[in-house]
């Protein structure tokens, strides 16, 4: 695309809304069907002005015709004067063949109003299909460079009530547009998105864009650049701040710029200085140039070394580094002068003092060394013993230990003098007190003891049962529990004498009070015992009846209700002793007092009743008069009227006592003078509503 300064000659000196479909003929400023009140006329009659657009032969601008998807292509590739492409560019669109009037300028303003790309098949531009406002306000904020992440106010769209049949993918677009002043929404509150571009709309928007690119052109230019003047890393960066919109080049590469901002990184490979010019141009064509100078020295490389404590009890540890070199991505490193791979390395060490050196060498043979001494002393065996308790009832213990030793990673570990394998044991208790001895032996001899007692005590099952209600209306309920035994796996359950498997058991209630007995024996006959006292109470379903209003105009009502009873999933419902299916029903009223009897019956026989009452009072239709002017010097006037009723979908309505047959509204001769007319709405229950309304009519004088 040529640069803004031919775009900006383009708008001002080549544009016409002239189409091959729709032609914009005869010149002129002033249209007959574009009057001082048409809401476009002085867009309209500026660009007549410039020559950019035209009327008809007969003086008409035909302001409302629709300007389709291709004509709008041609008008912007016109304007923008966008790369039109050469005979071998192979088409896009399925239904744009080259013969066709309107195919470069669909291929050069592809990128701006685009056409429709399915998931499976060819692409399809649509040309004759209507060039909607929302494709129109996408292809100006596209062709007019501005970015999406030049939005500032996110929550624009939101002052339309139509926002959300907005195109998902088109919606920063418009809220662009819109916060730019290139297309706006109507008095309505609403955007519509969807509709057609009329020729006015499409004069008023170019209006706008020649006048924005004039005050771009106006736009004052402000470039700061920061660049380090030395560095001994190959790779720099280049920031700044520009004014917002401007495009900036550094040694003639575009930078990517995001709100003014821009930081582009560069690697250097060789020592020296090195030069770089910044520029930034506005669209407007307005540039500004900065020069800065770099200076690039290699450093020596950075060493950091870890893994070597003052003082250690074990033989060997592991050294560990890190080098960074920002001009060697491999330097070589040393320990205790023996050249190594990796980032790690393990030293076995002597008794006493040890000096560790390390050093590091790049390819330009600068290096960094880092000395450092650890003192080694050996110890024996660290042996813990857990898991073992002062008493337990369980007949069989299972104990676990570590042992660790800086210089031997098995040492050997003996129970009682029997060897042990793992880190755990399982050892058989006898009544009374039992003596555990642990000792651990290192590979050098030295060894560590432990010694522990516990105490075999026996017991009965431990049961909890899970709390139960003392009164319920349930006629059964769910009895939970828990069964521990330190020497029984599976101790039995019994629920009222009745053995019981799992942890839970529903019991069947009777009225009244019921007594629940839940017992655990273990294989050594001990016995745990809970009981529990439950009573039984059955009531009616519960019945919520939805509101009912004390008075009402309309001839039928809708009763809801909601029903639930713990013992019966589906409770019968009658209203006025007729049973009812599902959550409503609706009934017909009779004028006056009205009651209604709601009844839910569960399958136990109790019941809960409701009792509402109501009264219908017929309404006459809803009459409203449309506009009728008190004087007029017209001779015949339009009477208009809407009518309703909630009881009567075809009111009859009478004019002076005449009829009207489905019509809502009547052309009527008026007499000079005072002229009055009744119209009057009646419903099939006799109810009627009456509008009076007095017109004047004062014929105009003759002219002499």
């Amino acid at each position: 695309m040529k640069k803004w300064a031919g775009m900006l000659l383009g708008l001002l000196l080549a544009v016409t809304l002239s189409f091959p479909s729709s032609s914009f003929a005869e010149e002129g400023n002033k249209f007959t069907d574009v009057s001082g009140t048409f809401w476009a006329q002085d867009e309209i009659s500026s660009m007549a002005q410039l020559g950019l657009v035209k009327g008809y032969s007969d003086n008409t601008f035909k302001p409302n015709n629709t300007v389709t998807r291709e004509e709008f292509a041609a008008l912007i590739t016109r304007a923008f004067y966008l790369d039109l492409p050469d005979g071998s560019t192979p088409g896009t669109f399925v239904d744009v063949t080259k013969s066709r009037w309107s195919y470069t300028a669909i291929e050069a303003s592809k990128d701006f109003i685009t056409g429709y790309y399915p998931p499976s098949g060819k692409a399809f531009f649509d040309p004759t299909g209507k060039a909607t406002r929302e494709d129109v306000a996408v292809a100006l904020v596209k062709t007019l460079g501005y970015k999406t992440d030049d939005l500032k106010d996110k929550e624009i769209l939101s002052r339309f009530f139509d926002e959300d049949d907005i195109s998902p993918n088109m919606r920063t677009y418009v809220a662009l547009a819109v916060e730019k002043k290139l297309i706006n929404g109507y008095n309505t509150g609403t955007f519509k998105p969807a509709q057609a571009v009329t020729r006015a709309e499409s004069a008023a928007l170019l209006y706008r864009v020649i006048k924005g690119a004039a005050g771009d052109s106006q736009q004052t230019l402000t470039l700061n650049v920061e660049v380090p003047e030395t560095t001994s890393s190959p790779t720099f960066y280049i920031t700044g701040d520009v004014t917002n919109g401007a495009e900036v080049l550094i040694n003639n590469q575009k930078a990517e710029v995001d709100q003014g901002q821009f930081r582009v990184g560069f690697r250097l490979k060789e020592e020296g200085s090195y030069k770089y010019t910044v520029s930034a141009r506005l669209p407007g064509g307005k540039t500004q140039s900065v020069t800065k100078t770099i200076k690039f020295e290699k450093g020596a490389p950075t060493l950091d070394v870890k893994g070597v404590p003052e003082k250690t009890d074990k033989q060997s540890i592991t050294v560990s580094w890190t080098v960074k070199d920002e001009n060697d991505s491999s330097p070589v490193v040393y320990l205790n002068d023996e050249k190594q791979y990796g980032s790690s390395a393990t030293v076995s060490l002597k008794e006493g003092d040890n000096e560790i050196t390390v050093v590091v060498q790049n390819s330009a043979g600068k290096s960094a060394k880092v000395v450092k001494h650890v003192v080694f002393q050996g110890d024996g065996p660290v042996l813990n013993v857990f898991d073992v308790p002062a008493s337990s009832d369980k007949e069989t213990l299972k104990i676990s230990w570590t042992v660790q030793d800086k210089n031997d990673s098995s040492p050997k570990v003996y129970l009682n003098g029997e060897q042990q394998y793992g880190t755990s044991t399982t050892i058989t208790l006898k009544e009374g007190t039992n003596t555990l001895l642990f000792k651990a032996v290192n590979k050098m001899g030295k060894s560590t003891e432990v010694t522990k007692t516990v105490v075999l005590t026996g017991g009965a099952p431990v049961l909890t049962v899970d709390p139960l209600p003392e009164s319920t209306n349930n006629n059964s309920i769910r009895v939970n529990w828990s069964v521990k035994d330190q020497n029984d796996s599976s101790p039995k359950v019994y629920v009222n004498e009745e053995q019981a498997y799992g942890s839970s058991m529903t019991v069947s209630l009777k009225p009244g009070l019921n007594k629940i007995t839940v017992k655990a024996v273990n294989k050594l006959g001990k016995i745990a015992e809970v009981s529990k006292n439950v009573a039984f109470a059955s009531n009616g379903p519960t019945l919520i009846v939805g509101d009912i209003p004390q008075t009402t105009g309309k001839k039928s009502l809708q009763i809801s209700w909601t029903v639930s009873d713990t013992n019966d999933s589906s409770p019968k419902v009658y209203v006025n002793d007729e049973q009812s299916y599902g959550r409503s029903t609706t009934i017909s009223l009779t004028p006056g007092t009205n009651t209604i009897k709601i009844r839910a019956v569960n399958n136990l026989g109790k019941t809960t009743e409701e009792t509402r009452t109501i009264v219908f009072e017929p309404q006459g239709p809803n009459l409203v008069l449309g506009y009728t002017p008190e004087t007029t010097s017209s001779e015949t006037i339009t009477l208009s009227w809407t009518v309703s009723d909630d009881n009567d979908d075809s009111p009859k309505v009478y004019v002076n006592d005449k009829m009207v047959y489905y019509s809502t509204s009547m052309d009527v001769k008026l007499t000079p003078g005072v002229n009055t007319f009744k119209i009057v709405a009646s419903n099939k229950l006799g109810k009627t509503t009456e509008v009076i309304c007095t017109v004047t009519y004062t014929p105009s004088l003759p002219q002499q």
